[in-house]
C-alpha cells in the first residue's frame, strides 16, 4: 500500500495571491462584478486566445468557489494545468467513443434522473460493473469529465452541487489489484482542485477492507471540508436513505425506482454532442 503514498503527495496545490478583493455575497450585482474582474484575469494569461472566456463557462467557476475571484482564478488555472497534462482526457472526446460508451452503459458514472429534496443532481458510480479487460480506469476517469461538463452547464448545480454515491458492494479484490495508483491521483487531485464543482457530500456503499485501507490513505490529502462530506454506510443502506430518499434512488441502492438505466443520461450526452 506504500504506492499510494508515494502518488498521494501531490495533491497539495500552491496557493497565489491576487491583489482582487470582491465582495462574494450572490447578488445579481455582486456575480456580475465578480464575472467581470475574473475575466480581466482570464484575459491577462499570456494564452489567453486558446481559452475559453465567455460567461457561461466562467459562471462555474465562480459558483464552484462562492463568487470569490482568487480561489475561482486558482481553480481556472488549475483546470487548465490538468487537461495540458491528462490530455487523453479531451483526445477522441464524445460519448460515441467505444470504451466510454461501455463505462457509461456500466454506471461509471451514472446520473440519476431526480434531484433530491435540495434539489442536487445525484451522480452514481457502480464499482463493481467495471471490467478491467475492456476499459480501464484512464476511461472511466474521461466518463467523469463528459459527464461533469454537461452537468455543470446547469445553474442550479453550480450553485448547489452534486451528491456522489460510491456502491463498492461486490467490488472484488482481482479488480482492485487492477486500480492504477497514478490514475487515481489524477481523479482525485483533479476533482478536488481543478474541476469547478463542488460536491455537497460522498456515500460510499458496502466498501470492503482494501478500499477503505486506500481511503485512508487518500484522506490526509484532501482538504478538510472535503474530508467531512465523505460519508461511509457500510452495507447499512438506511443510513444512505436518511440523506438520500429512496424515493430516488435506483433498486441497486435499495431505492424505489427500479434498477439504474444508463440509456437515459447517455441519450442526454449524445443530444448535447449535437
Amino acid at each position: 500500500m506504500s504506492e499510494f503514498y508515494d502518488f498521494f503527495w501531490g495533491t497539495a496545490e500552491t496557493n497565489r495571491n491576487f491583489d482582487i478583493n470582491i465582495e462574494t455575497t450572490d447578488t445579481p450585482l455582486a456575480r456580475s462584478v465578480a464575472l467581470e474582474s475574473f475575466r480581466s484575469l482570464v484575459l491577462a494569461r499570456p494564452d489567453a486566445g486558446s481559452l475559453r472566456s465567455d460567461d457561461e463557462f466562467l459562471i462555474r467557476f465562480l459558483a464552484a468557489r462562492k463568487m470569490n475571484v482568487p480561489d475561482a482564478m486558482l481553480v481556472y488555472n488549475n483546470y487548465y494545468s490538468f487537461l495540458r497534462r491528462n490530455h487523453e482526457l479531451i483526445s477522441d472526446y464524445g460519448v460515441d467513443n467505444v470504451e466510454v460508451k461501455q463505462a457509461l452503459e456500466d454506471g461509471l458514472p451514472g446520473v440519476l434522473q431526480q434531484r433530491d429534496r435540495r434539489g442536487r443532481r445525484i451522480m452514481v458510480l457502480f464499482a463493481a460493473e467495471w471490467d478491467p479487460s475492456r476499459y480501464s480506469v484512464s476511461t472511466i476517469q474521461k466518463a467523469i469529465h463528459i459527464s461533469l461538463d454537461l452537468l455543470l452547464q446547469d445553474s442550479v448545480v453550480q450553485d448547489r452541487g452534486l451528491v456522489l454515491i460510491i456502491d463498492w458492494s461486490q467490488f472484488s479484490f482481482r479488480q482492485y489489484s487492477k486500480l492504477q495508483p497514478a490514475v487515481l491521483h489524477s481523479i482525485a487531485h483533479g476533482l478536488e482542485y481543478c474541476y469547478p464543482v463542488r460536491f455537497k457530500a460522498i456515500h460510499c456503499v458496502g466498501p470492503p477492507w482494501y478500499v477503505d485501507a486506500a481511503m485512508s490513505l487518500l484522506k490526509p490529502f484532501l482538504r478538510e471540508t472535503s474530508r467531512a462530506k465523505i460519508f461511509s454506510c457500510g452495507n447499512n443502506l438506511s443510513i444512505l436513505h436518511q440523506a438520500v430518499s429512496r424515493e430516488i434512488l435506483p433498486a441497486e441502492l435499495g431505492g424505489e425506482q427500479g434498477p439504474y438505466l444508463s440509456s437515459i443520461w447517455i441519450d442526454n450526452l449524445r443530444r448535447a454532442q449535437v
